[in-house]
């Protein structure tokens, strides 16, 4: 038997490697279809019934968009999204503070921030993810692991025994919280909350980003195709919680009601029980202090959770994604460990590093007081944002 016996030990920690993605957001889409373009089946679960169509803009920046050519859906992602043009920083006086072409900031590796919905960019990577095994609105739990598998219970189905579990489960991970016994560990929580809402494109922004930096307070409008992307960041009002949209609108109406025009305009649209509707974002980060637990691996969110600050926290979960694929494709069953060590070193730095300019950003944009906010405003002669997006793409132009 020995031989034959070898033989078919290798096919099967090769062909059938048993691979759990917990969570179905864009670290987990992205991972499944890198494994699934390598010939591995993952099974992916997903807590939720179904997509809805909630959701908010995000920028990609090349690094990570490259990602999709992997699995056949770039083009479709081209074709559902905007190329930026620049970004414009305002006072509330409506003076302009800072604006960067990010043509200028991206000429050097012939790329675009490209713009599009949530929601459409969650479709594109689902379709690239086409032959994964979806379990939709249920949970998984780690129930065992030893040297060699991970056992999981799917739901209130039997056990299952996976070669690795990736955890994609967001910022407040239940997985991690389950691993580390705090659900807690790694969250920073910056005090304040983004409104966002989506309001008709009547403010000829065209390709540009607009933000309107203040005391205690931050209103950006990001533009797609058709609509514009309302988000107004200030601190969290007391009884968020329990506060229904329509308080909501009136508590951003209030404190952004002195902004420049375009704001104002904005701020009618405010409101109601579709596309206008708005939602609350706590801003918070994280930063896990382990992300390898033997064969399950925190991914995304799960692992360094980003605010919306430098626009880069999407980019760098599907990137890590990728990357971790990358190394599984060189792996079999009995050297995941292996994969999960040498991907930790090549993406865990540049991860913690885009983190820290996110983080630098937050610091200028969250202070409170208008003496305060005049000088952030001289300093930011000093301190460019562009320097911020020059960062992010110098830690990622070479090959993670």
């Amino acid at each position: 038997m020995g031989k034959g016996s070898d033989m078919a030990n290798e096919v099967r920690s090769r062909g059938d490697l048993r691979v759990l993605i917990i969570g179905g957001g864009m670290a987990g889409w992205t991972l499944a279809g890198e494994l699934v373009r390598r010939g591995v089946t993952p099974v992916l679960v997903e807590r939720v019934p179904e997509y809805t169509r909630v959701g908010f803009w995000i920028g990609l920046y090349p690094f990570s968009a490259n990602t999709l050519r992997e699995t056949g859906v770039y083009d479709d992602y081209i074709a559902g999204s905007i190329p930026m043009g620049t970004y414009a920083m305002f006072d509330t006086a409506g003076k302009l503070l800072q604006e960067m072409s990010f043509a200028e900031v991206l000429g050097r590796i012939n790329g675009q921030m490209r713009a599009l919905e949530r929601t459409d960019l969650l479709s594109i990577l689902v379709a690239g993810g086409a032959g994964t095994d979806v379990r939709m609105g249920t949970t998984a739990t780690v129930v065992d692991q030893g040297d060699d598998t991970v056992s999981v219970r799917i739901g209130d189905g039997p056990v299952e025994h996976f070669d690795l579990v990736v955890a994609a489960d967001g910022i407040h991970s239940a997985t991690r919280a389950a691993l580390t016994g705090d659900p807690d560990a790694g969250i920073k929580d910056w005090g304040y909350t983004a409104f966002t809402w989506w309001v008709p494109d009547t403010t000829g922004l065209g390709d540009s980003i607009h933000e309107y930096w203040g005391p205690a307070g931050l209103f950006g409008m990001y533009p797609l195709a058709t609509r514009v992307n309302a988000i107004a960041g200030m601190p969290t009002p007391e009884g968020l919680d329990t506060m229904e949209p329509a308080d909501m609108a009136s508590a951003v109406t209030s404190h952004f009601g002195g902004y420049p025009t375009p704001v104002t305009t904005a701020l009618e649209g405010i409101g109601g029980d579709t596309d206008n509707r708005v939602y609350p974002w706590p801003m918070v980060d994280q930063r896990a202090d382990q992300w390898i637990h033997g064969r399950v691996a925190l991914l995304g969110d799960a692992a360094c959770g980003f605010l919306p600050t430098a626009g880069v926290g999407a980019s760098n979960a599907m990137k890590s994604a990728a990357v971790l694929a990358d190394e599984l494709g060189r792996s079999d069953a009995a050297t995941v460990p292996q994969a999960l060590g040498l991907w930790e070193q090549r993406v865990r730095k540049r991860v913690e590093a885009n983190q820290d300019n996110s983080r630098t950003l937050a610091k200028m944009m969250f202070v409170k007081g208008h003496t305060t906010a005049k000088i952030r405003d001289l300093l930011l002669r000093h301190y460019p944002v562009e320097k911020v997006a020059a960062d992010v793409l110098s830690s990622n132009v070479n090959a993670w």
